[in-house]
């Protein structure tokens, strides 16, 4: 009788283990399952980050520049649609442990942002770079790549862009502007009745002159915000 009592015992306490042992299975799977989707998110990548505009290159770079000069950056360098600003800052914390600071006598770490524009086909593409700059324990300047993962900041950013004024229907270039020919003036006349006012050869000459001035003009500006654009 003892071994039939017992029996259903020991099968009993095996159960009960068996689902406990179930549960921590469930929590250590949930757990690794969570670690595995927040792998999956995707990272930061560094730059360039790029970002678009109907806005004129011209009229982007005026609003870029006045943005980083009220944020307190200073314009280092100025090659028209390629441009850099910086300002003294301090590298993260993992990267800082990597220089020593104060052993350079006037050179400082900074946070640096190059620009550049490109205008093609009504659309302005934006290039942003941006970089820290920081001497290393030679005082030579190193360069070390900084990831924007700010998403506020480059919405903000590309907020500011389309709020530009998009560029305007270019005209057309001086070249595809038919030059007025003294045919188009001329007057018709009759076998025996001519026009009494007809202008003279130095007259026709200051003419000519005149329109020739006035076409030259227009197609300087319309090269002021077309590069491609060459006038003779």
């Amino acid at each position: 009788m003892t071994p039939v009592i017992s029996s259903p015992q020991v099968i009993s306490v095996e159960f009960t283990m068996g689902e406990g042992m179930k549960r921590v299975l469930i929590l250590i799977l949930a757990i690794s399952t969570l670690a595995v989707a927040r792998d999956k998110k995707p990272k930061p990548q560094p730059g360039p980050y790029v970002f678009t505009s109907k806005a004129s290159a011209q009229t982007l770079k005026v609003s870029i520049v006045q943005a980083n000069l009220r944020q307190g950056y200073t314009l280092d360098s100025d090659s028209q649609l390629q441009f850099r600003f910086s300002i003294p800052g301090e590298l993260p914390f993992m990267d800082s442990m990597l220089t020593i600071t104060g052993i350079c006598k006037g050179m400082t770490t900074r946070k640096v942002w190059f620009y550049s524009l490109v205008e093609l086909n009504g659309t302005t593409k934006v290039s942003v770079q941006p970089v820290w700059e920081y001497p290393d324990e030679d005082c030579q300047m190193q360069t070390r790549q900084f990831i924007w993962n700010q998403p506020e900041e480059m919405a903000a950013f590309q907020a500011m862009l389309d709020k530009a004024p998009a560029a305007s229907t270019q005209a057309p270039t001086a070249a595809a502007i038919p030059s007025p020919t003294p045919a188009a003036y001329k007057q018709e006349v009759g076998p025996t009745k001519q026009s009494a006012a007809q202008p003279s050869s130095t007259d026709e000459s200051l003419g000519d002159a005149s329109r020739r001035a006035k076409q030259h003009a227009a197609c300087l500006e319309l090269a002021k915000d077309n590069p491609s654009v060459t006038c003779r």
